[in-house]
């Protein structure tokens, strides 16, 4: 009978316990805090209602934390305070699948009223409360005793509670009791209630480098995003975004840059240029002028406005946009040399310019002046082989000119020489020197460890036919054929050699490979006719000759009347 009565006792105090720690009479502090809780819901593409739960201030910025689920997918949310004003989510601030956390910022918000914060996390059988939007009084909350602590990323500590409150509860703030804000309640496993300490929800941020989890946790969620804390790394978050981003998206977070940080003057450099990409030209120049206002170093910023309107002049020729010409900028650039006059970057800059202005000789005498400096490079004597070329000048010239740049390369020759080395290869074919330019294509060949593709190897083949070099030819015909075996020009290139070296079988033999590629290419019926006539099979050959007439081949007409009349 004792033992029945023990067991009996055990049980009304454990149940009492289990009330105590379950739910309590509200604490005195509610009244104050419920100011700073929200009920968030959120919407689908479409507008549809995805979930709906309770958020809250941290910041009187109006940033607020929810738990992530309620916004996976989200495309729109809305919050409502303890007033019932409703308010948009502006943007996602940072974002946390793995304990289910997400920060944001509300708009059009004066100023919040933000959960205050204790100078100490709760310790191990401290009591703590969790509470969740309500627009009415709060009368009872969840409460349990915390039974572990853990530290978890950072030191942030990790609660196990004695009570888990129900799933309506997942991404409230838990309370110690004194009412200040202390963790943010997780989904419960079991009897037990989890929470995560309040410095993880308060170090959530947008990073210009996250990890892949971070970032498909951000990207899951469509409303725009913040900014990084810091101007640098906004910078880097930028680039990063501007290779993924449409247009619209990166003006978007353009704008907030420029928002945030309104004295950085690369935030209005980068936004010019996408304008330029979106034809708003007047909103560009207004951009860079703000830019160069803002530069600390005026010399780079006028450089780099040049290359801004020489890009769009080069690549966006087709719309024009009057306030913008080669000699506006020339003007840019020429006042970054007016601070700089002997900086060899902004020197071959203007020549560059020059070139595209197609002021040839004015950008020649700028790479000669440096050619004839100690900042000479094979780079710089290229170019200026390159402007002789577009003034129509000897090729003889440029040969030499590419002469010293090779010889400007340790020997023996690196692979970075090729690029030389073609070129020159290019100029020796130009002047009719077919046997020297075989020679550079063969070192070029050479210095890039034999990676090149089938166009290189039928360019090089030209070049060898014209050289009377005609086994090499045919090698290099076959070798493009192997790495592009459905190009008739190649084939059709084979069978004019074949023909001229007499080896009429594979001529003829070619020129049927060639009508299965193209049935109806007529340069293959010509070659092969004239093969035939000259294996004396004139009946053969007429039919293919006549067959290149039907197909527009004047030349097939010549031969039959020469050969077969």
């Amino acid at each position: 009978m004792t033992r029945i009565i023990a067991i009996l006792l055990l049980i009304v105090i454990g149940n009492v316990l289990t009330v105590e720690a379950q739910e309590a009479a509200a604490p005195n502090w509610v009244s104050k805090v419920q100011k700073s809780l929200l009920s968030v819901a959120t919407y689908d593409q479409a507008g549809n209602p995805l979930r709906s739960g309770t958020a809250f201030y941290i910041s009187t910025d109006g940033d607020a934390v929810a738990d992530y689920s309620l916004f996976k997918g989200a495309y729109r949310a809305v919050v409502t305070d303890a007033s019932r004003k409703t308010h948009i989510v502006e943007r996602i601030l940072g974002a946390d699948d793995t304990y289910g956390l997400v920060k944001f910022r509300v708009a059009d918000v004066k100023k919040a009223t933000p959960l205050e914060r204790p100078a100490a996390g709760p310790a191990r059988e401290s009591m703590v409360f969790v509470l969740k939007y309500s627009a009415d009084k709060i009368k009872n909350c969840p409460s349990a005793r915390i039974s572990e602590v853990k530290p978890i990323a950072d030191e942030c500590p990790y609660y196990t509670l004695t009570y888990a409150p129900d799933e309506t509860y997942v991404g409230a703030p838990v309370f110690n009791a004194s009412g200040a804000w202390v963790a943010t309640l997780q989904p419960s496993m079991g009897l037990n209630g989890y929470a995560v300490g309040a410095e993880m929800s308060e170090g959530l941020s947008i990073r210009a480098i996250t990890s892949k989890v971070n970032n498909l946790a951000l990207e899951s969620i469509h409303i725009p995003k913040g900014l990084p804390d810091t101007a640098e790394e906004a910078l880097v978050y930028l680039y990063i975004k501007s290779q993924t981003m449409d247009n619209d998206e990166y003006l978007d977070v353009l704008n907030l840059f420029i928002t945030t940080y309104p004295d950085n003057a690369e935030g209005y450099s980068r936004r010019a240029t996408l304008y330029i990409d979106l034809h708003r030209f007047d909103e560009s120049n207004a951009d860079l002028q703000t830019y160069i206002r803002l530069s600390g170093d005026k010399a780079v910023a006028n450089a780099k406005t040049a290359d801004i309107i020489y890009t769009k002049l080069l690549y966006q020729s087709d719309v024009e946009y009057e306030p913008w010409t080669y000699d506006t900028a020339l003007g840019y650039i020429d006042a970054a040399l007016g601070e700089h006059p002997d900086d060899i970057n902004y020197r071959l800059q203007k020549a560059q310019i020059l070139m595209g202005k197609r002021d040839y000789s004015s950008a020649y005498d700028i790479y000669r002046q440096i050619n004839s400096s100690p900042d000479r490079s094979a780079s710089t004597l290229y170019a200026a082989s390159l402007a002789l070329e577009a003034m129509g000048d000897t090729t003889d010239m440029q040969i030499l000119l590419m002469d010293s740049a090779i010889a400007t390369f340790p020997t023996p020759l690196p692979a970075e020489a090729s690029t030389y080395i073609l070129r020159r290869g290019q100029l020796y074919a130009n002047a009719g020197r077919y046997r020297e330019a075989v020679g550079d294509y063969n070192q070029y060949v050479f210095l890039n460890s034999q990676k090149v593709n089938h166009t290189f190897y039928y360019d090089r083949a030209r070049l060898e036919l014209n050289a009377k070099m005609y086994q090499q030819s045919l090698d290099d015909l076959n070798k493009a054929i192997s790495l592009a075996p459905n190009v008739p020009i190649y084939y059709i290139e084979k069978c004019a050699l074949l023909l001229r070296v007499n080896e009429l079988d594979d001529c003829i033999q070619t020129a049927r490979q060639v009508l299965r590629l193209a049935p109806n290419n007529a340069d293959a019926y010509r070659i092969m006719g004239y093969a035939q006539i000259q294996k004396g099979d004139k009946t053969s050959g007429r039919q293919s000759l006549e067959q290149a007439v039907k197909l527009g081949d004047t030349t097939a007409q010549s031969i039959i009347d020469k050969y077969l009349k």
